[in-house]
């Protein structure tokens, strides 16, 4: 069983990435991205943010590595990180066992 600082270092990437999603707009975004990737003026559209606030959530969730984004030109596309969500529900579960 880990303990102190080793058991602090293995849950600190995970610690950021709950961090992340401890803010209601950008849980919002998440929710909204797991139905369906989404550019960002319709992200920003759809959760009737302002873009200068969209992407300092999204700057948030990608740095978490929660959220991903592909750029084709000037239109960027996001898309949850399945994964790392994954990761996380899974990290969730071992606290019951």
């Amino acid at each position: 069983m880990l303990t102190g600082e080793r058991l602090r270092q293995k849950l600190k990437p995970s610690a950021g990435k709950f961090h992340a999603i401890g803010n209601l707009s950008r849980l919002c975004i998440l929710y909204t991205l797991a139905r369906e990737p989404m550019e960002f003026g319709r992200l920003s559209h759809r959760l009737k943010l302002p873009p200068s606030l969209l992407s300092h959530h999204l700057k948030h969730l990608v740095s978490a590595g929660l959220v991903t984004k592909t750029k084709v030109g000037k239109l960027a596309t996001y898309y949850v990180a399945e994964d790392s969500i994954k990761g996380m529900s899974a990290l969730l579960q071992k606290f019951l066992t």
